[in-house]
């Protein structure tokens, strides 16, 4: 039973007690008794009857801390549309904290050879969720949906940063720095060789379109 129905049923048998149990028979009460009585009963009725709703009211409305957005939590199968972007249920979620290669974008690895590292970054991410479920928790970031996202209580966010598939995201709280260190240390995934920040590269294109 939810908190809103047990305090509703609590105000309905102190209001049905107000109503049923009279304090003398009916018989035994003068004109005048009930005359004086009847303004005393609606206002303590009134007292009964006007919290009730304003708890009612107060109760239906979610509890936030002002300025501080209530957590949203959504789960079931994932799709991978890149790198650093889940379709959850046909909303696309992209990972907090994180950015990896666009699907197009080419990068050199320690022998010098060009890869499409944005689709190993995708690949990365398919397998390490598999058929499972990903659970999310939902953020918003500069109008854009943003997510914490884990398969089996693993931060895929973290994983692909400490892997070299992804990066650190410079523009959102230092998250994932001492994973984006672990990976340029093992020169692992992007650090093994050269590549643009995904971040910049994207900057450069709008830029070079907008001429």
């Amino acid at each position: 039973m939810s908190l809103t129905t047990t305090i509703l049923l609590i105000y309905a048998a102190c209001l049905a007690g107000t109503i049923a149990s009279p304090a003398r028979s009916h018989n035994d009460r003068t004109h005048d008794d009930r005359a004086s009585e009847g303004p005393g009963t609606r206002r303590l009725l009134a007292a009964l009857l006007v919290p009730a709703l304003a708890l009612l009211a107060g109760l239906q409305a979610p509890p936030a801390r002002a300025g501080e957005a209530t957590p949203r939590i959504v789960s079931g199968p994932a799709t991978v549309i890149d790198g650093a972007t889940l379709d959850l249920g046909g909303r696309r979620l992209r990972l907090y904290g994180m950015d990896a290669p666009d699907l197009d974008q080419t990068c050199s690895d320690g022998h010098e050879r060009d890869y499409s590292c944005g689709r190993a970054a995708a690949a990365a991410l398919t397998a390490r969720i598999g058929g499972g479920n990903v659970t999310c928790e939902l953020r918003e970031a500069d109008g854009s949906a943003t997510a914490l996202c884990r398969r089996d209580g693993e931060d895929l966010a973290a994983w692909m940063v400490a892997n070299g598939y992804a990066i650190a995201d410079r523009s959102a709280p230092a998250a994932y720095e001492a994973q984006d260190r672990r990976a340029w240390g093992r020169r692992v995934g992007l650090w093994s060789g050269v590549f643009e920040i995904p971040a910049d590269r994207r900057r450069m294109r709008r830029a070079s379109a907008s001429l």
